[in-house]
């Protein structure tokens, strides 16, 4: 019963309008919709206002993975006045629904204090927590870190290269659309 559903509800999507394609593109769900509008593709225009509009529903409806790309838009100015503060607020709930990648642009604002109060040291605890997920951005900022004896790290050379060989293999495999 729940996949004819599911099936209906795709085929209500293209019926009125909605993402052209994605009948035969597996579950529809808001954020995968939006997903759509914001990147374009499969006979789908870029509409970043829809995007938006898609993103802010379901964040305001708990899902990490659109607070996190409403973040983002925030930050990047997307369909929407540029709000640091914004972005910080949604990325800071993605982030505490572990949430790596808005862990590592959630750091970023910290170390330039864009939007919060600058904190070296909450953007480590971030960087680390999202390298901990195997995040490949925060373990070679990790790496960087290290290195340089920056962003409150201990300076370690032998680490630091070994952290960047694990983030440029983790790059090189990575198949995730995020």
């Amino acid at each position: 019963m729940k996949q004819v559903r599911k099936m209906l509800a795709k085929l209500v999507l293209v019926a009125v309008g909605g993402v052209a394609g994605f009948a035969a593109a597996g579950p529809v769900g808001p954020v995968d919709e939006a997903r759509l509008y914001l990147r374009g593709g499969s006979g789908v225009a870029v509409d970043l206002p829809k995007a938006f509009s898609l993103f802010t529903s379901a964040a305001k409806a708990g899902d990490p993975l659109a607070a996190y790309y409403l973040g983002m838009m925030y930050r990047n100015g997307m369909a929407v006045a540029r709000d640091a503060k914004a972005a910080a607020r949604w990325l800071k709930f993605a982030a505490s629904r572990q949430m790596p990648a808005a862990m590592f642009a959630l750091a970023n604002l910290y170390l330039s204090g864009d939007g919060v109060k600058r904190d070296e040291q909450a953007a480590r605890h971030l960087i680390e927590k999202a390298a901990d997920l195997e995040y490949p951005e925060a373990v070679m900022a990790m790496a960087i870190g290290l290195r340089d004896g920056s962003m409150g790290f201990d300076r370690n050379e032998a680490l630091s290269e070994t952290q960047m060989r694990f983030a440029n293999r983790a790059l090189a495999q990575r198949t995730s659309g995020m």
